[in-house]
């Protein structure tokens, strides 16, 4: 049994679009050749560096001009002949929708068989609790965590930077997810990146007191992630691990994930967090069958 990466960014060249394509080119400093491969080549390339599965990100994010909500599907549709290699993760964007196409999309991808979905606040140009009266009252972001919790989806919650040109950072703020956690004790809700690098504190405690928020750990460059997050084996029974490839920095998903194997922790700890919790937390496509 291998191990499990929560949280990437692969394209695959069956589904990529003009726009997709130059965007990785220009803002992740991707390799042509990483964001230009077939599905086959990418199962060979989990089967090398031993991993079961990947959370692939299929969300939307018009402001940066790469995605709309027929994404997911045309993802998870073209990796059907692998479904137990993959999961999903979709999402839609609540303040670019009707509430009833905020409805629409998401019952559309459930149905295709997304396997949890995704809020990119500093993408998405949004605070994650602008459902709040007094932050707005937008009801499509209300639709989307009630639906999660109504059909066992985790929710990630990008927190922390974005280094890309039209992201919006002051929507990255950790502390925003707190409501979140507080107004739906049964979401599963995933703080991408803890806060890296200017609210780690602040994600860290978020974990520590919300039994309903885990870390998700990606992005973190693993050689220096006891740097960021000092006590993080305080919070292994709640952090999965993530790669974040091919984004920024991260052009090699199997050095990426040795590295994280190497860091100085138990082994019993680590399994924790690159085998134990993300199987519990995200599962593959072929859940489905």
């Amino acid at each position: 049994m291998g191990y499990i990466d929560a949280h990437t960014h692969i394209v695959f060249k069956e589904t990529i679009t003009e726009e997709l394509l130059n965007f990785a080119l220009r803002e992740w400093g991707a390799p042509r050749e990483t964001v230009l491969m077939g599905v086959k080549d990418v199962v060979k390339i989990l089967d090398d560096a031993n991993i079961d599965y990947v959370g692939i990100m299929a969300f939307p994010s018009r402001k940066l001009g790469i995605a709309k909500e027929d994404y997911a599907i045309r993802v998870i549709n073209a990796v059907r002949d692998y479904a137990d290699r993959f999961a999903i993760i979709g999402g839609v964007e609540a303040n670019e929708l009707s509430i009833e196409d905020t409805r629409h999309w998401l019952e559309r991808q459930y149905e295709a068989g997304i396997s949890a979905i995704k809020v990119h606040p500093p993408h998405m140009w949004l605070k994650p609790n602008a459902y709040r009266p007094e932050e707005g009252g937008l009801r499509q972001l209300e639709i989307i965590y009630q639906f999660a919790v109504d059909h066992g989806l985790p929710v990630y919650i990008h927190t922390g930077t974005s280094a890309f040109s039209r992201a919006r950072n002051k929507y990255g703020d950790p502390i925003f997810v707190d409501d979140v956690a507080v107004d739906f004790p049964r979401l599963t809700i995933l703080v991408s990146h803890v806060g890296r690098p200017n609210w780690i504190a602040t994600a860290f405690q978020l974990i520590r007191i919300r039994p309903n928020i885990l870390a998700d750990l990606s992005s973190i460059p693993p050689k220096r992630i006891l740097d960021y997050i000092p006590r993080l084996s305080e919070i292994s029974d709640k952090s999965i691990y993530g790669s974040d490839y091919p984004g920024p920095g991260v052009h090699d998903i199997k050095a990426n994930l040795q590295e994280f194997l190497n860091i100085s922790m138990s082994k019993e700890v680590i399994k924790k967090i690159v085998d134990d919790n993300p199987r519990r937390v995200l599962k593959p496509l072929s859940r489905n069958r």
